[in-house]
């Protein structure tokens, strides 16, 4: 039996479930980004962020703990921090970090977990994409210049509000059509990312990965390869990964940390903020840290039993 066939039905099921899953939080990710813009000035959300930018950097990596969202619902509102005025490299922190490092997800991977190192799983997880995280907007910061990764539309800041007493008396007005905005832009291109996703999983058979199980060094760069197709919510991530009884560890690692920051419909997503180059970029580095990271599993680890290739 072939490993890969298309078929019409299963496309509709896949690309209306990852809709269905998505939706929702997009609607809020625009419902805050418009609160944000309706009810909170560019000079007040600056203030709220370190002056020296590497402890915002750090400080931003951690917001998901405060603010959980996944990564579908992050992208509006980075794209409304950024015109408000945070710092770039702060944003990309905060859109990388916080589906991975929120309590949700954290707890989601412990219950997953539950019989294999619920918490060790989970700490792992946070420490890989926290350090995975803070590299690649250092990167954003020193390296790529911040002016220079964001579309033209997102480089210059919103036309300011009035707070008048006429203007008060239309504040759902205003923070309707923002998000309204947010989601037409947001949501159109998630179905466009929702739509090649489920292409390529009604196509794909997760058994043709199954061989590389027995092979670690095939093993990370496979299941990483299947986090960017499944387009998985990160809250129900952990289940999925726990389910591959026969991959290693440092495998279900990869997928674990990579699927929140980089899949199919993501890559659309970022694109109405950052530049193509930008993009490539940044998830190109992602891929790579986390690549690297979990192929070295052995050297950093805290394991003696060679448990990290189970």
């Amino acid at each position: 039996m072939s490993r890969f066939s298309f078929n019409l039905s299963d496309f509709v099921f896949v690309w209306w479930s990852l809709l269905y899953e998505a939706i929702p939080f997009v609607a809020l990710g625009a419902l805050v980004s418009g609160i944000m813009e309706r009810c909170l000035s560019r000079e007040g959300v600056a203030r709220l962020f370190p002056r020296r930018r590497s402890v915002g950097i750090l400080i931003s990596a951690l917001l998901g703990l405060v603010l959980p969202l996944c990564e579908c619902a992050v992208v509006p509102i980075v794209r409304r921090l950024i015109r408000k005025g945070v710092p770039v490299s702060c944003a990309v922190a905060y859109l990388l970090a916080a589906p991975i490092i929120n309590p949700l997800v954290i707890a989601s991977t412990v219950v997953a977990f539950r019989s294999q190192g619920g918490w060790y799983v989970a700490a792992l997880r946070v420490g890989l994409g926290y350090l995975v995280t803070l590299i690649v907007a250092g990167v954003v910061w020193k390296l790529l210049g911040e002016e220079n990764v964001l579309r033209a539309a997102d480089a210059e800041p919103p036309a300011a509000h009035g707070h008048g007493v006429g203007e008060r008396s239309s504040a759902l007005r205003d923070v309707l059509s923002v998000a309204a905005g947010e989601f037409i832009t947001i949501g159109g291109i998630l179905a466009v990312g929702a739509a090649i996703a489920a292409a390529i999983n009604s196509g794909f058979s997760r058994q043709a990965i199954a061989p590389l199980a027995d092979h670690p060094l095939l093993a990370v760069p496979g299941m990483m390869g299947l986090a960017m197709v499944l387009n998985l919510c990160s809250e129900a991530d952990a289940f999925v990964a726990a389910s591959f009884n026969a991959f290693p560890l440092a495998a279900k690692l990869a997928f674990l940390v990579l699927g929140p920051m980089v899949d199919v419909k993501l890559i659309l997503m970022y694109s109405v903020v950052f530049r193509p180059r930008a993009v490539a970029t940044i998830l190109g580095l992602v891929v790579v840290l986390v690549l690297v990271a979990c192929l070295a599993a052995p050297l950093w680890l805290p394991l003696t039993d060679g448990s990290w290739l189970r």
